[in-house]
């Protein structure tokens, strides 16, 4: 399961994912920032290593947040993800929002501001651009029923489930844990998301850990 968020003079464990994150992911280690692990997709992702991260960066275009695939990606992911992206779009920032990412911050940006965000994420903290805040309380507002879920309309397996998510556990390590088969786990997940209207897991888990408070982000970008 993953440890504890580490702060940022002690960089979080992050992973980067995107085909263009070679040049993002050489600014980060300028600063003496290693990933933890890389993909080039969402979906090459090892659910497993993914215990080994705080935070999860993306870099990619602008539309890509609204693409399908993406956000099907994106799902199979409970540690915090953020978006870095390249190029200019109003509705990206808002995508990322409604999408449950902890983060956003432009690829233009220099390397000690993209740190901040991603050790903004890693602490379970939104790190958004201060001059969204108002488009960003709108969106958010849109699935601040999913926020303010209580757990306590969870079954106890569901809890339980929700729990281990919390924790960066895979279906797979679900299942161990509790002596089910992956299947199972996977079915109690998606359950779960239904019932709280989830759309991701990481919505799912961040639906039980804290109430939707807009006026909590963290305006690290700008």
């Amino acid at each position: 399961m993953r440890g504890e968020h580490l702060a940022i003079d002690a960089f979080p464990r992050f992973g980067l994912v995107g085909t263009d994150d070679a040049e993002v992911g050489a600014r980060l280690a300028s600063l003496g920032w290693k990933a933890t692990l890389t993909a080039a997709t969402l979906d090459a992702l090892d659910l497993g290593a993914l215990r080994r991260c705080d935070v999860i960066a993306v870099v990619c275009g602008p539309e890509s947040l609204s693409d399908p695939a993406v956000q099907a990606g994106a799902s199979r992911v409970a540690t915090p993800l953020v978006a870095i992206v390249k190029g200019s779009n109003g509705n990206a920032v808002v995508d990322a929002a409604r999408l449950g990412w902890r983060g956003f911050v432009s690829a233009e940006k220099n390397a000690s501001t993209i740190a901040r965000v991603l050790a903004t994420a890693a602490r379970g903290e939104l790190a958004f651009p201060a001059s969204a805040s108002g488009a960003l309380a709108r969106a958010l507002a849109s699935f601040a029923p999913v926020r303010r879920a209580a757990t306590s309309e969870l079954t106890p397996r569901q809890r339980q489930i929700v729990a281990l998510l919390a924790q960066g556990a895979t279906d797979a390590e679900i299942a161990t844990t509790l002596g089910i088969s992956a299947s199972t786990a996977h079915k109690h997940v998606q359950n779960a998301r239904r019932r709280l209207r989830a759309r991701t897991r990481s919505q799912l888990v961040a639906a039980t850990q804290e109430p939707f408070a807009p006026p909590a982000l963290k305006a690290v970008t700008e």
